[in-house]
């Protein structure tokens, strides 16, 4: 990838990473601030679950809309332009609200707009680089993303602690919304192709590869946040740690995510992606097991580094095997040459990377009630969660082992943004 690729990758990951800081903000913030506004738990747990609910509903809609969208502005950047702004928005609205309605009405538009660019968003990724550069676009964005969540974690909380809540709610809202629309007014899609554009055809993700692929995800997800959901009570009641180890835990899980995202990027571009999905699945569900003999805190830490690793390669590895898994399917299936194959894929991006994040919410959603039903059977033990996950992750990679192997990416000439 030459220097000015690397550029257009870099500005497109600042729109991820506001989206990861406006997560953040969401998990460490939107609950304390509901329950001071006279909210109940039920309440809450009802509200926060619209998260999940939008990403189900909003995200294949808007990446089905996304490509089929004619507009000057390109078909995935209207959404940015509309998203960002109503999410920074809502964001200071939920701190200066007083009445818990206005507060309630500020954390559901927040759902939405974050939802709404998450498809279209993420579909602009092949329009800013060539498929030979995927695998390590996909590093660097991945890179940019997790920094997002690691400002969420360790900045944002330090700037509520030290100078004020409303300086901790600005920050986060300049940062939505200079990420966003900096990503939307300099980046650029590719020409429209004739052949396809107007008319993409949504029936060709009806591909026993990629429903693979998609199942897979679902099952990963879960077994990622069949920890996630209850570390921290796991942290508190079975390790006799604190809250701030728990941070410091997600902290260390989320900096060796980034330090091996580079790596990975690079190494998708030379070896079968679906050896290397197999690879940190495979690892993923040693340290889920290992999580059986995690007896301190101190064991906890070294866990979830090697966590990271695992889940940083799944991330990027994973982010372009959606389109190249279509992508080579559409081959094998038709007939098409592989140039013409690629360009029919690009044509339903938003469509494909709709299903992802539809299926990923899916996984999502299904973990913290199943793994609390499962705790709840095994008499509240915690640890139970890691078998949970790791039976998740085997299916998970039994599904990967399936796949078809990916051939190398096409080197295309390099196209002007």
């Amino acid at each position: 990838m030459d220097k000015s690729a690397r550029k257009r990758i870099g500005i497109l990951g600042l729109a991820g990473f506001g989206t990861n800081v406006g997560w953040g903000f969401n998990k460490i913030f939107t609950a304390v601030l509901l329950e001071a506004r006279g909210a109940a738990v039920p309440l809450i747990g009802a509200v926060l679950g619209i998260q999940g609910l939008f990403g189900i509903i909003l995200n294949p809609v808007a990446g089905f809309v996304s490509d089929r969208l004619e507009t000057r502005f390109g078909r995935r950047r209207p959404f940015l332009f509309i998203a960002f702004p109503g999410a920074a928005l809502a964001l200071m609205l939920l701190y200066f609200a007083q009445s818990l309605t206005i507060a309630l009405s500020a954390t559901i538009a927040f759902y939405f707009f974050q939802q709404l660019s998450q498809a279209p968003y993420q579909a602009m990724m092949p329009d800013v680089c060539e498929e030979n550069d995927y695998g390590e676009a996909s590093g660097i964005l991945n890179v940019l993303w997790m920094l997002g969540t690691l400002v969420s974690f360790l900045v944002v909380p330090l700037v509520w602690q030290f100078m004020g809540h409303f300086a901790a709610f600005l920050i986060g809202s300049v940062v939505l919304l200079t990420t966003g629309l900096t990503t939307a007014i300099r980046s650029h899609e590719k020409p429209r192709i004739a052949d396809f554009r107007l008319h993409p055809d949504v029936r060709l993700l009806a591909s026993w590869e990629f429903l693979k692929y998609l199942v897979a995800q679902v099952l990963w997800w879960l077994g990622f946040e069949a920890i996630g959901s209850f570390f921290t009570p796991y942290m508190l009641h079975v390790l006799h740690g604190t809250l701030i180890d728990s941070a410091l835990s997600m902290s260390i899980f989320s900096v060796t995510a980034v330090v091996v995202s580079l790596w990975f990027g690079r190494l998708y571009q030379r070896y079968d992606a679906r050896v290397l999905l197999g690879a940190v699945l495979g690892l993923f569900v040693i340290v889920s097991l290992s999580g059986l003999m995690v007896h301190t805190v101190l064991q906890a830490f070294v866990m979830l580094a090697f966590a990271g690793v695992a889940w940083g390669g799944i991330q990027v590895v994973s982010y372009p095997l959606a389109v190249d898994t279509l992508r080579e399917d559409l081959m094998h299936r038709t007939g098409l040459s592989s140039d013409k194959a690629a360009a029919a894929t690009s044509e339903l991006h938003g469509s494909v990377y709709g299903a992802v994040n539809l299926v990923q919410a899916g996984g999502l959603m299904t973990a913290a009630p199943v793994v609390g039903e499962v705790i709840a059977r095994s008499g509240g033990h915690y640890q139970s969660m890691f078998v949970v996950s790791a039976v998740s992750l085997l299916f998970s990679l039994g599904l990967v082992a399936k796949m078809r192997r990916i051939s190398s990416p096409l080197v295309k000439p390099s196209h002007s943004v």
